[in-house]
């Protein structure tokens, strides 16, 4: 075996055995000096349009794998610089002549300049100086093209390798970032649900204070005639009771008439007094469980309730030239949880008034169809636009003015239907108005949770 082809094996050996891209640059680097026999030797690897020592053997080795004072060189710059631009080997014997050449600790008299190409691009750049003037011949030019055509498949292998290895690093990281992050908008999303729903109650609170406050206003004014009247009547009983002798002279002045009329009034009275009194409670209740704050909790309910929960709620908003058209079939308890559903049914009855500006029809059925409860929320509005269809359920999606949608009602309907309770929700539209329809699926023994 010739000694050029025996340097080439041993060189190539010796690159087999790293593994890492930093002992492939320091194996090249120390293999062309003890190998080949040179006094000095660095590697340059290139990094976007900068040529960066990565490797040393000799006076540039300060110690171990520590590199004298490492240096940067743009592409184009200086010998090596040139060399890897051009992709072409230079031999320079002379340094002192060549106006390229670039002073460093070690300012040799002759320079050999290799390029590694792979794939029709320099990656790295070997470069040997010597302190005597033409010390590099022909073959040494010839063993060191071939070092560095042996040498690039590994170093780009190597670089692969090493971007391989940042990007799972950097994936690592992301998607520890992303758990938190979606850690984050789960919470976030609970309290935009949470606030979603405050804010309905909001805008519906001067309407149910009206409600409560006309009931309890007749309640209490009925009361004080009522308490007027058994004054009167007791009066005109304790007068019968303590003078006998004024039977006749009661009698006389004691209007049979007014005492029966009395009577049957205040009967008329204390039935309207509990009626009043009831529906500010029962208004009061709807409006407690509607904003429950229990999020989590799963009952068995019938959905019907839920439904006439919500319109006893938005009473005063549907008062005026609007019209409730109710269809609700006898349905079967199920496992929900009736606070979210309620505040589905909220949000698709207001979205369906606002969108009858000036008045309409709202059409709310509920039915059982195979496995689902099958609820259907249909206005007489203009309809939703056909581009507009498609991002509906998109959260911060609003078609209305700015200040007056959060762009968050349905997208928060289809989570609370498609995702909490495994249903699903579509809609249909035209320039005749617009259909909801929810599926809930009634074995929802899958989704009891405890209360």
């Amino acid at each position: 075996m010739s000694d050029g082809v025996n340097k080439i094996n041993k060189f190539a050996v010796a690159m087999l055995e790293q593994a890492s891209l930093e002992d492939l640059l320091w194996s090249i680097a120390q293999g062309v000096g003890d190998i080949m026999g040179f006094d000095d030797c660095v590697i340059y690897l290139a990094q976007q349009d900068m040529l960066i020592q990565m490797a040393a053997f000799g006076i540039k080795n300060k110690k171990d794998r520590e590199i004298f004072k490492r240096i940067k060189i743009p592409m184009g710059v200086g010998i090596v610089g040139s060399v890897a631009a051009s992709k072409r080997i230079e031999n320079v014997a002379n340094t002192r002549l060549d106006k390229r050449y670039i002073n460093d600790q070690y300012n040799g008299l002759s320079e050999l300049t290799v390029p590694v190409v792979y794939e029709d691009k320099t990656i790295a750049v070997i470069d040997t100086e010597s302190d005597k003037i033409g010390n590099y011949t022909k073959e040494n030019e010839a063993l060191l093209q071939v070092i560095a055509n042996i040498a690039a498949p590994r170093i780009a292998s190597a670089l692969y390798q090493q971007k391989l290895k940042n990007t799972q690093i950097r994936l690592q990281r992301a998607n520890k970032d992303l758990s938190l992050s979606l850690k984050q908008i789960e919470i976030r999303q609970a309290a935009l649900i949470e606030s979603e729903k405050m804010a309905s109650i909001g805008l519906l609170s001067a309407g149910i204070a009206h409600e409560i406050n006309t009931p309890l206003g007749y309640s209490i004014s009925n009361l004080h005639v009522l308490q007027e009247y058994l004054e009167q009547l007791f009066g005109s009983f304790n007068t019968l009771t303590k003078n006998p002798a004024l039977h006749q002279k009661v009698n006389e002045s004691l209007d049979i008439d007014e005492c029966t009329f009395m009577q049957d009034d205040s009967k008329i009275l204390l039935n309207e007094t509990i009626k009043g009194l009831m529906s500010a409670k029962n208004i009061m209740q709807d409006l407690k469980y509607f904003s429950n704050q229990s999020t989590e909790i799963y009952t068995l309910v019938n959905i019907n309730d839920g439904i006439n929960a919500t319109l006893n709620i938005l009473r005063s908003e549907l008062k005026q030239n609007y019209e409730l058209v109710l269809d609700l079939q006898p349905l079967p308890n199920v496992y929900v949880n009736l606070g979210k559903i309620n505040q589905v049914f909220m949000n698709l009855i207001v979205n369906a008034k606002q969108a009858m500006k000036s008045g309409g029809t709202i059409f709310i059925s509920s039915a059982v169809i195979e496995s689902h409860i099958v609820v259907e929320i249909k206005d007489t509005g203009p309809g939703i636009a056909k581009t507009d269809l498609k991002n509906i359920f998109t959260p911060f999606f609003t078609t209305k003015p700015v200040g007056e949608g959060t762009g968050l009602g349905l997208a928060i309907c289809y989570s609370i239907i498609c995702n909490e309770h495994k249903g699903r929700i579509e809609v249909d539209s035209n320039e005749n108005g617009t259909c909801f329809t929810l599926y809930i699926p009634h074995n929802m023994e899958i989704l009891k949770k405890p209360a």
